[in-house]
């Protein structure tokens, strides 16, 4: 059977003498891994449209065992994103966190759509000739919206404990329990990591607003660095 995906690539892997595995993330059936035969070839056809981010219309057939592609058709090759460092390291480590966090064939039409934004507006932002912070900042606030998507909301308002509000002062944040700690319950918590007055506005606007809109966020370095602790943290203990 020939099945048509819209998808992005986030790798491949070269097998036999001139064959490759590409796993891609497909709006259609979440991550799938399927096969490209000859693509190695010199002046194999579908070799230029099947690169490491690259968002595409893609045609595979498939009746037992792995699919293999048949045509590909780009749709955006993020040629900035490809041509920066910094963008580079920032958008391979969310495709880890993705194979991380999604099972094979989970489709999700609302974190496809989120990737795809993510993507377009990183493009754009490397672009206009925005700095490693700003890049890193607007990173980090869509996984703090990816973490949301996969159901992993933290609690922002309220302190997870008791449940009183949140108030400007020594606050603390627990992964365990998915969110902030007030001074006063902290003193009975081991694991806990101090957040700042600041962090805490910045993941709040993180889970309220668009992807688009986190690269016009400006970031102290200290605030950032705080933040890249949490979210660290986070994935850390959702991972294991």
């Amino acid at each position: 059977m020939e099945y048509k995906y819209q998808g992005v690539i986030f790798s491949k892997i070269d097998v036999g003498e001139v064959d490759r595995i590409y796993s891609i993330y497909t709006l259609e059936a979440g991550i799938i891994r399927v096969l490209a035969k000859g693509v190695r070839k010199p002046n194999a056809k579908l070799a230029g449209n099947l690169e490491p981010i690259t968002y595409l219309e893609i045609f595979v057939v498939k009746n037992k065992g792995m699919g293999k592609i048949i045509g590909a058709i780009p749709l955006n090759n993020f040629s900035q994103i490809k041509e920066n460092i910094v963008s580079l390291e920032n958008i391979f480590y969310v495709f880890n966190i993705f194979n991380q966090l999604i099972t094979q064939e989970e489709q999700d039409a609302q974190v496809f759509n989120f990737l795809i934004v993510f993507l377009i507006s990183l493009d754009e932002l490397t672009l206009s000739g925005k700095n490693e912070i700003k890049i890193t900042i607007f990173t980090v606030g869509f996984l703090f919206k990816l973490l949301s998507a996969l159901g992993y909301e933290l609690q922002m308002q309220e302190c997870v404990n008791c449940l009183q509000k949140i108030t400007p002062r020594e606050n603390y944040f627990n992964s365990a329990k998915g969110g902030i700690i007030c001074p006063k319950c902290s003193a009975r918590e081991i694991r806990k990591i101090k957040i700042n007055d600041e962090t805490i506005k910045l993941i709040r606007i993180f889970l309220n607003n668009k992807i688009e809109n986190f690269g016009k966020l400006k970031v102290e370095p200290n605030i950032l660095n705080n933040l890249k602790i949490i979210l660290n943290d986070y994935l850390h203990w959702i991972n294991n």
